[in-house]
């Protein structure tokens, strides 16, 4: 285990503890809240082998640990969430593996303007960065997935580090200016084809009109430029998209029509022009939520090229009784080369995530979770593979002062 990975222990133990005892005086004005998960795992393919004499048997036991340290007040708020998680395979050491992650988001409002961010880094194995979950955790309605290459057939590591600051401004009572960038760099512990380090540089202004109190038109305008360090050469994007949401009570709808041009320094003549779009619902109601997202996008890839995306996910948790619900998502993702550049021409992927599992709650901050996996994948120009995984785990998340859940009654939150 890495130095660095033993500190992020001691800091979620002492997380933990601190957690624990929501009431000691030097942490009055935060909150921290640990969530523990300890499980074991099967899996029957674990790197997506597509020959059966390759396919790669792992199980054994894992913890995935995180806290969150939260301070909030009625203008602004402050949450750092540092996790790691930790996989122990008996009969195959080498694929074991200690990931470690740290997110923090902030927000400070004003009477007339909201600013805030969202800043991320990871050190994790292939296995987790490039193949999208299931019920894609964090994952809000609209947002588009980007950097994934589905290649994990040979071991290897990405680092990530994302900073996503957003700013918006009260022009009018009905009409508001947004701003948001997007700035990634990402690079992998060896180097192989499909798996490129990049730098991706991301930026769009747009102007909401409020059309009723629940219903808001917005028209944005974005540019991208997407720098692979091996390989490909840069490309630049921009284009435009009006997006219409509307949020009721229970259901956030959003409909999204935009077109890009993507242009690469390979040559001159080398662009293209593509239409983008999205539509999708989130649905929440006290003992069910339901999301259905489908979307097209031109998005930067980890296999050096800006590449079309085309994604299907959906999502449904159920609470059966007041102690016992269920969950049921898919994630499919279709990703082509651009064909009508030269030069950028890669292998287009073809990709479904789907998984099911249970949760029982024992007490308010105790629960256990039973899950199947199965997940599918194709290579252009290659059979497709497959693996089956099953895991069982044992939970503890506390609830929150600032977001409380009903008493043992509907869905286990995720955070």
């Amino acid at each position: 285990m890495s130095s660095s990975c033993r500190k992020l222990y001691v800091t979620l133990g002492a997380g933990a503890v601190f957690g624990m005892g929501h009431g000691c005086a030097a942490a009055a004005n935060w909150e921290f809240l640990p969530r523990i998960e300890a499980g074991g795992t099967y899996n029957d393919n674990y790197r997506l082998a597509n020959a059966s004499a390759e396919k790669l048997r792992v199980y054994g036991p894992y913890l995935d640990a995180q806290v969150s340290a939260a301070l909030q007040s009625e203008a602004s708020k402050l949450e750092i969430i540092p996790r790691v998680r930790s996989d122990l395979f008996p009969g195959d050491h080498a694929d074991q593996s200690t990931d470690g992650y740290l997110d923090i988001d902030g927000d400070y409002k004003t009477p007339r303007s909201d600013l805030g961010g969202h800043a991320q880094y990871s050190d994790e194995t292939v296995i987790y960065s490039e193949l999208l979950p299931a019920t894609f955790p964090g994952v809000a309605l609209g947002e588009v997935v980007q950097g994934v290459s589905g290649l994990v057939s040979v071991r290897n590591r990405r680092q990530l580090g994302r900073v996503q600051p957003r700013y918006s401004y009260d022009l009018t009572e009905r009409k508001h200016l947004i701003l948001t960038a997007d700035l990634t760099h990402v690079s992998y512990q060896r180097k192989l084809p499909g798996e490129v380090d990049y730098n991706d540089y991301q930026g769009a202004a747009g102007l909401a009109f409020d059309v009723s109190p629940l219903s808001v038109f917005t028209v944005s305008g974005r540019a991208d430029h997407f720098v692979p360090r091996f390989g490909n050469p840069p490309t630049t994007r921009y284009g435009a998209d009006l997006q219409w949401d509307l949020r009721e009570q229970i259901m956030h709808y959003y409909a999204r029509l935009g077109a890009s041009h993507t242009q690469s320094q390979a040559t001159r003549s080398a662009s293209r022009n593509g239409i983008i779009g999205g539509m999708g619902v989130d649905l929440r109601y006290p003992i069910t939520e339901v999301t259905i997202d489908a979307q097209r996008d031109f998005a930067p890839s980890a296999a050096g090229a800006v590449v079309i995306t085309d994604v299907a996910r959906f999502r449904v948790l159920h609470a059966f009784e007041p102690r016992f619900s269920g969950f049921v998502g898919a994630n499919a993702l279709r990703q082509r080369g651009q064909s009508g550049l030269p030069g950028l021409a890669i292998a287009g992927e073809d990709y479904v995530a789907a998984e099911a599992g249970v949760d029982y709650q024992i007490t308010q901050s105790y629960r256990i979770q039973a899950t199947y996996d199965l997940t599918w994948q194709r290579f252009q120009g290659t059979p497709s593979a497959s693996s089956n995984a099953v895991a069982l785990a044992f939970i503890y998340q506390p609830l929150s002062r600032y977001q409380p859940l009903p008493e043992l009654y509907g869905i286990p939150e995720e955070r």
